[in-house]
């Protein structure tokens, strides 16, 4: 059962005032951070934190520039939006459990100040991205952000909006009209990945039928096979689960397909063993160029060439690699 809290400031604003409407009730906490104090000081797991909620008013700034090592090649999402932090799913690998203090999800309703924002941003065809500090669709049927998104950026066509999710919640979207500038990325792992290490999340098959059904509504795709994880029997796992998402899409209309493997930092393996047991940093791993651990190179090679390998056999696909160096890169392409 979710916990949800506002502030007295969403009424001032027209999507604040929109989910009131459809929330039956709610508590109402002085500001964000008088909320971020009470949930840390409840001493609460992060599963238990992920069932509060809070809508308000952000103060800062929601156009933000995604942070690369200089020494890694560059990557599609350049940039992203932070109009909401977190997500109910519980990903053990997720990075937001060291970016944020709490795992509960808050969003804020003053989107117009975020257009406003993006209104002065004039770097043309940068593709922005609504799902890295959150999922952009698991909560839509709440926040109904998905139509604000499309309304603006339908206008924006120096602008590419990529809407990335691990969710099969896409009814919003099915009664939007697609946009040319839009990009529905699903990121896709074996359901044995699922089951053992994004906990709470849309099944493969939940999450491939949801691609599907954007695709026939005239939607563009993205894939993204990231993070890849070293588990046992791994190229038979990922080459099963490849072998689904392409039979059952239309390889015409996807337009770029992601990968990298399991990164994350030191802090994050020590917050998750001490709530769970599990086998997910039991592997050879190393300290990279960025601070982050990951699988040593050798691994990271084996794992995406198998990967685009296997890709290769439905077609010729725009393939970009995540958080590497331009050496992995060359072996890989």
């Amino acid at each position: 059962m979710r916990k949800i809290y506002i502030t007295e400031d969403i009424k001032n604003h027209k999507k604040g005032i929109e989910i009131l409407e459809k929330l039956s009730s709610y508590e109402v906490v002085e500001s964000e951070k008088t909320f971020i104090d009470m949930i840390l000081s409840k001493n609460l797991s992060y599963e238990e934190e992920k069932k509060y909620m809070l809508f308000t008013v952000k103060k800062g700034k929601f156009l933000k520039k995604y942070h690369l090592d200089k020494q890694f090649l560059g990557i599609k999402e350049e940039y992203y939006l932070s109009y909401e932090n977190n997500c109910p799913f519980n990903c053990l690998y997720c990075y937001l459990r060291d970016y944020f203090s709490h795992g509960a999800f808050v969003f804020y309703v003053n989107l117009e100040d975020m257009f406003s924002e993006l209104d002065g941003f004039t770097k043309k065809m940068s593709m922005i991205s609504a799902g890295i500090v959150n999922d952009s669709l698991v909560l839509d049927s709440i926040t109904n952000v998905t139509k604000d998104l499309l309304d603006y950026f339908k206008n924006r066509k120096d602008l590419v909006l990529e809407l990335r999710t691990k969710s099969h919640n896409i009814k919003n979207l099915l009664e939007l009209e697609p946009i040319e500038n839009l990009l529905v990325s699903f990121t896709f792992s074996p359901q044995e990945i699922i089951d053992r290490y994004e906990l709470k999340s849309s099944s493969l098959e939940a999450r491939i039928e949801a691609a599907r059904k954007l695709q026939e509504k005239g939607y563009s795709l993205g894939l993204r096979f990231d993070p890849i994880i070293n588990i046992e029997s791994r190229k038979l796992h990922y080459g099963k689960m490849i072998d689904k998402v392409f039979q059952n899409l239309d390889c015409a209309k996807i337009r770029d397909i992601g990968i990298g493997g399991l990164r994350y930092k030191k802090g994050l393996r020590q917050k998750v063993l001490a709530e769970r047991n599990t086998d997910l940093f039991f592997n050879e791993l190393v300290i990279g160029i960025d601070g982050k651990e990951r699988y040593f190179k050798k691994i990271r090679i084996d794992m995406y060439k198998e990967m685009t390998e296997k890709i290769k056999l439905y077609g010729d696909f725009d393939v970009y690699l995540g958080m590497e160096p331009k050496y992995v890169w060359d072996q890989i392409f």
